[in-house]
């Protein structure tokens, strides 16, 4: 077949292909002719060159269409004078199929551009947008989520693995799935350095692997799905693949996207933009020191993606969009909640405010634990963390965890201790489903997963970074005391209101929209030396039908606390749902015999709703 190679239309970058043409757009770093090398995708042998004029070029932009080639069996790398590079907005990468395969190291961990089938017939054209106040966000690892005993061998560490788990997810009340990076990045931790020969010229030599990068975390391929958790060559039909059962689900997919500090903010547009039009995310968690993120989100195309950053101006965050869709994600939430249960000067003060904030066109993320920081068990079963596995003198991670053993550093046989640390963890998994913003779940924390004591695993492929599921009885009975909160959040709406509450009732119901209480009822004094503070919901302002009052009795002293149960309007008494020293979730169907005041546990949450109940 005759190759032809004509003058490209500059319209995207990368290597755009369309039947036995392709077009490939790239920066080239010199105003230099530039050349296009083609290599058998197998043996990795360089096939053909191609010279790009500098007349088929705009300023350092190349274009160039070529029609002639059996693409399928090719793959490419760019060259400008005697510098060869890997094209920024490959579509594909070609050389890491396998997982930290180590016979890469013979071929010096090369990796090649690829070329992508553009067509792909979506099941669901576009995914149903899930208001914020709706959201169940889930975090997970797609390899580690995957990698449990239970999952067969051709679904650990995939895409089949995940789908095969869709139906748990939905189960536990998800809405929303947040995945670690996706897109191609280096998992090999690998060291290279330049040597001089005796010629003088000097190569670089590389080394053996001695680590892994399993987060992927850091400098990626930004526009290729990760072929190695996507099936090798297909990687891209099968990301869309997953993408279709996600929403088939009625569920939505957060990609989390790690940008060095040269990304400029065009970069990382067309980063988003690319993710949203071709694989239908719906969202994006930025992570990055001083991202442009005002010029990213001023785009009108984002005006309903969601993108969550963990520091927005307060002009943006103040901005008027029809759909809210910008959420501060940080650690803001869980730092006052664990000083408060692991009495370490914490202030309910904070805590409360926590719990209510909401803005009016923005909103925010909750969470008691997520991956940079100790899982949720591990706050309870550890003083001080333990990375030496990581290899860096255990100075890497946090140290500032506000984290307790609680009488054992890491697992004891002690059922006491085991009591007191699910305790805990039932207790902050509430409060962080039951607050305001949206609520995050770290994959495993709602069975129980423990990364044994290491708060940075992002180097761990093994037991420590993944998120295993036991079958034994104390995480089955967790995973259910989960799945029934998250229910309650969404039978009460009042619970998570897409607008911040006032304090006070400005729709006349007869009480406030939210309230603070004590040992006596209206009152709170909110001091330094106050552990405790019962918040009440006013029921008459969710917009459901549900209008049930909730009050949460937040208990963090020692002993147990007892609170005012405020008098209800006419015929709604107290109910008792659950308190958080409870393994099991067992809400009363009788109203409380004291109507008057309620005794909470020292260390856990009591929820009571007061409803309508018959005259007697």
């Amino acid at each position: 077949m005759a190759v032809k190679v004509t003058k490209g239309n500059f319209k995207e970058y990368g290597a755009v292909k369309k039947g036995k043409e392709v077009t490939f757009t790239f920066v080239a770093p010199k105003l230099k002719e530039s050349t296009i090398l083609l290599f058998d995708k197998e043996t990795l042998k360089l096939k053909h060159k191609i010279t790009v004029p500098c007349e088929y070029r705009i300023g350092k932009v190349f274009s160039v269409t070529i029609f002639g080639y059996k693409w399928n069996q090719l793959c490419y790398l760019l060259q400008c004078e005697n510098e060869v590079f890997l094209d920024s907005y490959a579509k594909s990468i070609v050389g890491r199929e396998k997982w930290m395969d180590e016979n890469r190291f013979k071929k010096d961990y090369k990796v090649y551009g690829g070329f992508v089938e553009e067509e792909y017939a979506w099941k669901v054209e576009k995914q149903s947008y899930i208001p914020s106040k709706d959201m169940i966000l889930y975090k997970l690892h797609m390899r580690g989520f995957t990698m449990d005993h239970r999952r067969r061998a051709g679904e650990k560490g995939n895409y089949k693995g995940l789908i095969s788990l869709l139906p748990e997810l939905c189960d536990l009340g998800v809405t929303s799935l947040e995945f670690l990076p996706l897109y191609e990045f280096e998992e090999i931790r690998y060291k290279s350095s330049q040597v001089v020969e005796s010629s003088k010229k000097t190569r670089r030599v590389y080394e053996m692997p001695y680590g892994t990068n399993y987060w992927g975390y850091g400098e990626g391929n930004y526009f290729a799905p990760k072929a190695s958790y996507f099936g090798g060559k297909d990687a891209s039909l099968h990301m869309k693949e997953m993408v279709d059962a996600i929403h088939e689900h009625h569920m939505e997919i957060i990609m989390e996207i790690s940008f060095g500090v040269d990304a400029t903010s065009d970069f990382i547009r067309d980063v988003l933009m690319f993710w949203m039009e071709e694989y239908h995310i719906d969202g994006f968690h930025l992570l990055g020191a001083a991202l442009p993120v005002e010029r990213i989100v001023s785009n009108p195309y984002f005006a309903d993606t969601k993108i969550f950053y963990d520091c927005f101006t307060q002009e943006l965050l103040l901005s008027e969009d029809d759909e809210k869709h910008l959420f501060v994600y940080n650690d803001d939430f869980f730092y006052p909640l664990r000083r408060l249960q692991h009495h370490m000067d914490g202030s309910i003060s904070d805590f409360a405010d926590q719990l209510r904030r909401q803005g009016e066109h923005f909103g925010f993320v909750n969470y008691a634990a997520s991956n940079t920081g100790f899982c949720l068990l591990d706050a309870y079963s550890y003083g001080e963390k333990h990375n030496l596995d990581n290899g860096e003198d255990n100075t890497d991670g946090s140290n500032y965890n506000c984290s307790h053993n609680h009488g054992v550093e890491g697992p004891t046989k002690k059922s006491s201790i085991n009591k007191i640390r699910l305790m805990n963890a039932r207790c902050a998994i509430t409060t962080a489903l039951l607050a305001q913003g949206i609520p995050m779940i770290l994959a495993g924390d709602e069975i129980n997963n423990t990364n044994f004591g290491n708060n940075n695993p992002y180097c761990q492929d093994n037991e420590i970074g993944w998120s295993l599921f036991p079958k034994r009885k104390s995480a089955v009975e967790f995973r259910e005391y989960v799945k029934q909160i998250i229910a309650f959040r969404k039978e009460h709406g009042v619970l998570h209101l897409p607008t911040p509450m006032q304090m006070n009732d400005y729709m006349h119901t007869g009480m406030p929209d939210v309230s603070y209480h004590g040992k006596e009822p209206w009152i709170m004094g909110i001091g330094p030396e106050k552990k405790a503070i019962g918040i009440l919901y006013n029921g008459e302002y969710s917009p459901s039908d549900n209008k049930e009052d909730v009050m949460l009795l937040y208990n963090f002293y020692y002993d147990s606390e007892v609170f005012a149960a405020p008098k209800l309007p006419g015929n709604k008494k107290w109910y008792f749902v659950t308190n958080t020293g409870q393994t099991k979730f067992e809400p009363s169907s009788e109203p409380l015999e004291n109507q008057l005041e309620v005794t909470v546990p020292g260390g856990t949450v009591t929820i009571l709703v007061g409803k309508e109940t018959s005259n007697e």
